[in-house]
């Protein structure tokens, strides 16, 4: 959703440009777009599902065709909803806490994972009740991006995320951040994890390589080069000569 100032702009073609979109140095990130996610649910999560969907419904065939900016959805969802304004739900409150706010509000956030998460028991955040195991494959990217801002993460604390989470079970998206925070963290006992995503993701895997390499460690460096040995003549030629440039 576009900021609440003038982003709309229409040039004399007919065409719509929108400004501050992809932040460059978030190619690889998908933060900006599981915030947008979370920022539905949680707005679902106060007027319930049903009621929600409905609402959809109104708005698209209300604005159907038109530029629209984040205020025209969500000052037609107050008005429906006045008692979410009684909530303390504001235009305002709303931009400050997920609009205009880098990363994503506490609320949708899962810290301080401990060695007892692995049990299956629960914890309280934000006065919810969270049972760990039973999270989406969009919960778990977010909070393994999360992670991947921390500057150090323990072997300890790895070997937990890995084995409660069942990670190299997961779908590719998951599996790539995971394997992302393996690299960063050099955790080599899971350095099997990212030798199979780069021969069975080969698609995906490009971006992986790269980390490999720029860490500066040789066993990270043998393992790139590796498993490029082992998938070169099965890899899209143009997938190959980045790879390379890379490695060789």
């Amino acid at each position: 959703m576009p900021n609440m100032e003038s982003t709309g702009q229409v040039s004399e073609s007919g065409s719509s440009l929108v400004k501050h979109a992809l932040n460059p140095e978030k190619t690889f990130m998908q933060v900006h777009y599981l915030k947008g996610y979370f920022l539905l649910r949680f707005l679902a999560s106060k007027v319930g599902l049903e009621y929600f969907l409905h609402f959809f419904r109104l708005f698209i065939k209300k604005y159907h065709g038109q530029l629209i900016l984040s205020q025209d959805f969500l000052q037609m969802l107050l008005e429906t909803f006045p008692d979410m304004e009684r909530q303390g739900l504001t235009l305002e409150a709303i931009y400050a806490d997920w609009l205009d706010r880098p990363g994503v509000p506490k609320v949708a956030k899962w810290i301080g994972l401990s060695p007892s998460v692995g049990k299956g028991r629960k914890r309280k955040k934000a006065g919810l009740n969270v049972n760990f195991k039973e999270v989406m494959p969009e919960q778990l990217v977010l909070l393994l991006e999360i992670l991947l801002e921390e500057a150090e993460l323990s072997v300890t604390s790895l070997r937990t995320i890995k084995r409660t989470y069942d990670l190299p079970k997961q779908d590719a998206e998951v599996r790539h951040r995971w394997c992302e925070l393996v690299i960063k963290h050099k955790y080599a006992q899971a350095y099997g994890d990212v030798e199979h995503f780069l021969i069975h993701d080969q698609a995906m895997g490009v971006y992986l390589y790269g980390e490999l390499m720029i860490q500066e460690d040789s066993r990270q460096q043998a393992l790139a080069r590796r498993c490029l040995s082992l998938v070169q003549n099965e890899m899209d030629q143009s997938a190959r000569r980045v790879v390379e440039e890379m490695v060789l």
